[in-house]
């Protein structure tokens, strides 16, 4: 018994340098900058936002905050490499529905659990999904929903691709209505944008943050906003049921979130939480946001990790109901 009870405390004695160590590391944190990684390319929408987000936790955290672009398989490689990164704190994702919510299902082959690898932190900012119309469309959104749209033409309806969250809502949509939808997918905003632009499509779903210019300048008719309530972005814009009378598309917004590895240490997630709440409540921050096309949402991580298995369910019933496959 005094053996084992020896053995156990020199045991427990050649632990307590590691231990230490790791407790005064995290209590130091952060001691070294932090890397930001954003799954798609410099300069989009998400890209924006990320280093708007960055340059300000930074300077409350003082250390540098590098935004670190890993493009490619539709954010899902760069989801990956976070969900396989050290979880201690020094390696971030920010990211949205597409990684998070809607290609697990869609593709069947993301090498990453969203809801067993990620400990998710926020939901930083949410743009509404906007439905527009070239100026030329002269059928009101409840007439075309109706069938009563007389245009020439067919109905299309242009959005940033395949699988995107946009088409999911097109397939919804499609389903609720009466009008013949032709679902037209492009590789990305802008070129669907160009397209409404000059009459190639009559419609167009998309993000609001590209579609901003364009309606402020009258180039294109706001529709409708997909969301319950009204966006501060596009306030005299309705939402969906207002404009249609349909239920069913409240909920199929754009969000963009941050969230580290699963095994990430509670007081490390607690210091990123603290400061991207600090950072979210700064007007200036909130202004350049709003100027980038997105609210500030600041939804905490219970929220935001229930809000993706939801999310995950209901795009899942979607993509399923309809038979979607990735591109």
């Amino acid at each position: 018994m005094i053996r084992t009870r020896s053995l156990c405390l020199l045991a427990l004695m050649a632990m307590s340098p590691l231990t230490s160590g790791l407790a005064l590391a995290q209590s130091n944190y952060p001691s070294k900058p932090i890397r930001l990684v954003v799954p798609y390319a410099a300069g989009g929408g998400i890209d924006a936002i990320a280093r708007v987000v960055a340059q300000d936790m930074a300077e409350g955290l003082g250390q540098a905050i590098t935004v670190d672009n890993k493009a490619g398989a539709g954010g899902m490689i760069g989801a990956e490499l976070v969900a396989r990164a050290q979880p201690d704190g020094y390696t971030v994702l920010f990211a949205g529905n597409p990684e998070l919510t809607i290609n697990p299902s869609l593709t069947g082959s993301t090498r990453y659990n969203v809801q067993k690898d990620f400990t998710p932190l926020m939901v930083v900012a949410e743009s509404p999904n906007v439905l527009v119309a070239h100026p030329g469309l002269k059928a009101s959104l409840r007439d075309i929903v109706q069938g009563m749209d007389r245009g020439d033409g067919t109905l299309s309806i242009g959005t940033p691709g395949q699988g995107t969250p946009q088409h999911l809502t097109v397939e919804v949509l499609k389903s609720l209505s009466k009008a013949q939808w032709v679902h037209v997918p492009y590789k990305g905003a802008a070129p669907a944008i160009v397209d409404a632009l000059g009459g190639q499509t009559r419609l167009v779903l998309t993000g609001a943050p590209p579609l901003l210019p364009h309606i402020r300048s009258g180039k294109l008719k706001a529709l409708a906003v997909m969301q319950p309530k009204r966006s501060a972005l596009v306030p005299d814009v309705p939402t969906f049921e207002e404009a249609s009378g349909l239920k069913g598309l409240e909920s199929y917004s754009t969000w963009y979130g941050v969230l580290v590895p699963a095994a990430t240490p509670s007081a490390v997630v607690e210091v990123l939480q603290k400061s991207l709440a600090t950072s979210l409540t700064k007007p200036e921050l909130r202004q350049k946001l709003q100027e980038l096309g997105t609210e500030v949402v600041a939804q905490p991580g219970k929220l935001f990790a229930e809000r993706i298995r939801l999310e995950s369910q209901r795009y899942d019933d979607v993509i399923r109901r309809f038979n979607l496959k990735a591109e």
